[in-house]
């Protein structure tokens, strides 16, 4: 008889990989769920990015610092998958993996959180709470006015800070703040006030290629996967790495898929939120990948190359 995933899940159950935030556990548990009634475990791990917290990203090694950890359970075969947030997933993965699935996209807006309904509404000289450089950028560039302190830490922390009074609002991805259920008050913010980071409100499944066990438990992910989330992300990531985005570029990058056809729009700031460049395109979503590379370099000729970013 040939070996399958059933027969592997059996033998040992399937162990994913996670972050020990509340909502890294609570999108493995989404995936969990999914898998039912496969047997799962989780491998909860600390990664750089959660024990820092006093410094940005950019300084302690960008975005990548919440996945390599992970990575290394992967790679070592400590885990069989491991569940991201992917729009902290860089836009080049660890060789010898690959994505497994992408699962249906959550709502992919930010979220103003506190007691404001507008960005506009915020007084004068506002405190505004933020870990993200896109979403700094996309606020200096709405209200310049506006003092925006490093905010970061898991989503609980953030949120007893804003409580303590630290600040008049902070902002958080909507996806999140339904993920965990939160009772907190909040406003989505319109896609024309602060488009989204590419991949915001998905996840992905990482799993390890070329390995017995593991090319047996691939079509188990496989079947997770949203084909329509999966072509979104698969632009969005394309605009990321023609631009070369990291967590030090101030980039936004969205995809929706119209029948067969994948419309892309994207934008890029100055840091201090003067300038900002936009393009788009809409082409076969078959050619998603190289309709999100037209648009990073759509964005590259806006805004005068890389220089702009450095």
């Amino acid at each position: 008889m040939t070996t399958n995933f059933v027969d592997y899940a059996s033998e040992r159950p399937v162990t994913l990989a996670s972050r020990m935030s509340d909502l890294a556990r609570a999108q493995t548990d989404i995936v969990r769920a999914r898998l039912s009634p496969t047997p799962t475990q989780v491998l909860g791990l600390s990664t750089k990015g959660d024990e820092i917290l006093d410094r940005p990203l950019v300084e302690i090694g960008g975005k990548g610092v919440f996945i390599k950890t992970l990575e290394v359970a992967l790679l070592d075969g400590r885990a069989d998958a491991a569940v991201h947030s992917m729009k902290d997933m860089e836009t080049e993965i660890a060789p010898g993996t690959a994505i497994g699935a992408v699962l249906p996209r959550e709502d992919s807006r930010d979220a103003l959180v506190g007691p404001f309904e507008t960005i506009q509404a915020l007084p004068h000289g506002a405190v505004i709470g933020t870990a993200s450089v896109r979403r700094s950028a996309l606020l200096r560039n709405l209200r310049p006015d506006l003092q925006i302190n490093l905010l970061r830490g898991n989503i609980n922390t953030r949120l007893a800070r804003l409580q303590a009074g630290e600040f008049d609002a902070i902002i958080l991805a909507v996806a999140g703040l339904k993920r965990l259920s939160l009772p907190v008050i909040y406003t989505p913010l319109s896609d024309s006030v602060m488009p989204a980071a590419a991949a915001q409100g998905a996840l992905a499944i990482q799993i390890r290629t070329g390995n017995e066990r593991a090319d047996a438990l691939a079509p188990l992910f496989a079947q997770l996967n949203c084909a329509e989330t999966h072509i979104c992300v698969t632009a969005e990531r394309a605009v990321l790495a023609a631009v070369d985005g990291s967590c030090r570029t101030p980039l936004s990058a969205m995809a929706r898929l119209d029948g067969d056809a994948v419309h892309v729009t994207a934008c890029v700031l100055s840091e201090d939120g003067q300038q900002k460049f936009e393009a788009r395109a809409n082409g076969p979503a078959s050619l998603a990948a190289d309709i999100g590379n037209d648009v990073g370099r759509q964005l590259l000729d806006l805004c005068g190359g890389r220089q702009f970013l450095a």
